[in-house]
């Protein structure tokens, strides 16, 4: 049975299938699955025509919020500052009062559509505020304005859609914040310089899952699908791509240590210890902070060599001297990778499971690239680099279909 830590993301077997299953398997007979298709088609219906209206919304408030860009393009030249700031608060007004009106009409989608697109407006009325009083672009109080007020209008109306603007806005507030000195045309300064937040995005990332876990059953359940996205590949693709070579590894891990980097750490280190109490003997538990403990050990910083950096992560030089060593940190990520794998088909996690073949493809793939193909004649690298491609996509696409209809299986059952 899944650990109450896994159960937050326990899949279920689509209804359709389950049926389909049962009449191979001679559980039911056709007739009586002929009935229940029937019962289930017309429960389904008004579901299907509500994701009809909530594209159709989403498009309308879309198309609504670009006439409005252009409407307060057409009129910024020609006004003063007072009536700009008056034209974009009553912008902001009218659309809030909308998805007031259409919430008490019982318009929930239109509702839902008008308080994402109310999420928007504030984004647009803080930057051109900003713009009003002459405020560099990645000024970082823009974009935590933004993601409380969208937290807001989430907790107000829960979306999804809510969330997959908030996530990205604490991201890049972060990174702001690690970069002030930046050029006000460099906002992604935060992910290449050393005081930036490169070398902590996997922390992120581990803070993000614990946020999905710790918020089902709370106003803010809408957080759970793109902070799982999102944390994931935060987790996922710095570790993939340090393995690649001991140069990128220390790239990645480089980092100028500042005062807020700390701070990030102790956060998510505050949030894995929340997701431990809860269950502390779930063996999820103990690789989400076994995980959290790997990410922490590659961080601490030593004087570098290099001319065109001042430290450089403790590993960096070992890894230069030793290719062994750095054999050892590869085969630690991927057995990490096939970890993720056996924890999503143990804890019926799939987003786990599919992250998981994604990272042991990459690996792999990157290995016969980087370490094996130059050892070998061009033309038969290059037979062998497609042969293992077409091969190891049939196998893990097989192997990941079977792992996935397991886990539903046992969902269902």
């Amino acid at each position: 049975m899944p650990s109450s830590l896994a159960s937050a993301y326990a899949g279920k077997m689509d209804a359709s299938a389950a049926l389909s299953m049962w009449l191979a398997e001679g559980h039911i007979d056709a007739a009586t699955g002929e009935r229940l298709r029937a019962a289930l088609d017309q429960h389904e219906a008004p579901a299907k025509q509500n994701k009809i209206i909530g594209v159709l919304v989403t498009i309308g408030a879309v198309l609504i919020g670009g006439g409005l860009l252009l409407f307060i393009a057409s009129q910024w030249g020609s006004s003063s500052p007072a009536s700009r700031l008056a034209l974009l608060f009553a912008i902001y007004a009218l659309t809030v009062a909308g998805a007031l009106l259409a919430g008490r009409q019982k318009l929930t989608i239109t509702a839902n559509g008008l308080w994402f697109l109310s999420s928007i407006a504030v984004g647009v009325n803080i930057f051109l505020v900003g713009q009003i009083f002459n405020l560099p672009l990645n000024y970082w109080q823009g974009t935590f304005l933004w993601m409380l007020a969208t937290l807001a209008a989430g907790w107000a109306a829960p979306s999804s859609a809510q969330g997959w603007l908030a996530v990205p806005l604490g991201i890049l507030t972060l990174g702001w914040i690690s970069t002030p000195s930046s050029f006000a045309f460099d906002q992604a300064a935060f992910l290449w310089e050393p005081a930036g937040i490169k070398a902590l995005l996997p922390i992120i990332g581990i803070g993000l899952v614990a946020i999905a876990l710790l918020v089902p059953d709370t106003p803010f359940a809408w957080l759970k699908k793109p902070a799982t996205a999102f944390g994931t590949l935060l987790v996922a693709v710095p570790l993939t791509i340090s393995t690649f070579d001991p140069e990128i590894f220390a790239w990645i891990f480089g980092i100028d240590v500042q005062f807020l980097h700390p701070v990030i750490g102790l956060a998510a280190l505050a949030l894995v210890v929340i997701v431990w109490r809860r269950d502390p003997t779930s063996p999820l538990a103990m690789g989400f902070g076994s995980v959290f403990l790997l990410l922490v050990a590659l961080l601490p910083q030593t004087s570098s060599d290099s001319s065109d950096r001042y430290t450089e992560p403790w590993l960096a030089e070992p890894f230069e001297v030793s290719s062994g060593l750095f054999w050892v940190y590869t085969a630690i990520i991927f057995g990490l990778s096939v970890g993720a794998i056996i924890a999503g088909q143990r804890f019926d996690i799939k987003a786990l499971i599919n992250v998981g073949f994604a990272m042991v493809s990459v690996q792999l793939f990157a290995l016969y690239v980087g370490r094996i193909a130059g050892a070998l004649p061009t033309s038969l690298a290059v037979i062998g680099g497609g042969l293992l491609l077409v091969g190891g996509a049939i196998f893990l696409e097989r192997k990941r279909r079977e792992i996935t209809d397991e886990v539903l299986q046992e969902v269902t059952v």
